[in-house]
């Protein structure tokens, strides 16, 4: 990616962070927002960064299952572009940090970019799926209580990963066919070179989904997607806790939830818009306290992003500076 579109993303995200997070905190009374934190105890927070621990190595464990048709790659190798990816897409917006994943891959290993880069997608859509099976959770046992605009926006994110999962299913199936599919809006705009360029990404993405042939792969693979995200949901646990917040058995998915759905806006690792879903439209849906809900989207956001922006900090080493954001 050039440096100057990524710069341009970046200040982009910077923006609406900040808009974000003046709408969030605009009206708030910060002396209660203030006796909720002076009143919290830190001890639980130490619960979260196992959890975090463990939800990662799921990924990496099911980013070998995925590649394993490729090239079988040591957990070790496979750590640090984890680590060094969800860094970056902590820092900036725009998930940059599933090309630099797929880089360090090829540069450490056999894997080709696009083939690597295919398995990168393939798990971040086990992810999605993840998520989509978490907001029907959430959905089901909540849909009374939620307002008609989160219920279109949770349909609307469910049936956006319904036609992804689609999408690369025909690709998996028909590499040649579905990828002349694709690239046709491109030829009848008399793009033929451009076409004929990604039909040949296409092709060779369409090789990192052969994964998708193994029944046996793709029941590990969802087993560890299973891991990651049951690590996630009791790391919201530890939140309420030091916070004192009561929560029933599916508030901690709706936390999760809500942060994905802000996450999809491009700002660096979901600012203000994760705080605003937290700490605005939470305590809407669950009758949490404003202010706690204000503390508790604070004391999530910091403690999911800032121990893997330190993590991939010190995993980077030097191979990151030797490579550039363009495949």
């Amino acid at each position: 990616m050039p440096k100057r579109e990524t710069l341009l993303k970046t200040l982009i995200g910077v923006v609406i962070a900040a808009a974000t997070l003046w709408l969030t905190f605009r009206n708030t009374d910060w002396s209660e927002l203030q006796a909720v934190v002076s009143s919290s105890s830190m001890l639980p927070m130490l619960l979260v960064l196992p959890l975090l621990a463990a939800s990662y190595t799921f990924r990496i464990l099911r980013w070998r299952v995925l590649l394993s048709h490729l090239e079988v790659v040591p957990y070790r190798v496979l750590t640090p572009p984890v680590l060094v990816a969800f860094m970056l897409n902590s820092v900036f917006p725009g998930r940059i940090g599933e090309v630099a994943r797929a880089m360090l891959l090829a540069r450490k290993t056999r894997v080709p970019f696009s083939s690597g880069f295919a398995t990168v997608v393939v798990a971040r859509l086990f992810d999605g799926l993840s998520l989509t099976f978490l907001a029907l959770l959430v959905m089901a046992s909540m849909w009374r209580d939620l307002t008609g605009t989160i219920r279109s926006g949770l349909m609307l994110a469910g049936a956006g990963y319904i036609v992804v999962l689609l999408a690369l299913a025909a690709l998996r199936k028909w590499h040649e066919k579905a990828a002349e599919i694709l690239v046709s809006p491109l030829r009848l705009l008399g793009l033929r070179g451009p076409a004929v360029k990604l039909e040949g990404m296409l092709l060779s993405f369409a090789a990192g989904l052969d994964v998708l042939k193994s029944p046996r792969d793709i029941l590990k693979a969802t087993a560890f997607s299973a891991g990651v995200w049951g690590c996630l949901t009791a790391s919201v646990i530890p939140v309420f806790w030091s916070l004192g917040i009561s929560y029933q058995w599916y508030t901690a998915p709706l936390v999760l939830v809500l942060s994905g759905l802000g996450m999809l806006i491009p700002t660096p690792a979901g600012t203000g818009t994760i705080h605003y879903l937290l700490g605005v439209v939470f305590p809407v849906i669950t009758g949490v306290p404003e202010s706690s809900a204000k503390a508790m989207a604070i004391l999530f956001h910091a403690s999911q992003f800032l121990p893997i922006i330190v993590a991939g900090l010190i995993a980077q080493g030097d191979g990151l500076r030797k490579i550039s954001l363009s495949p």
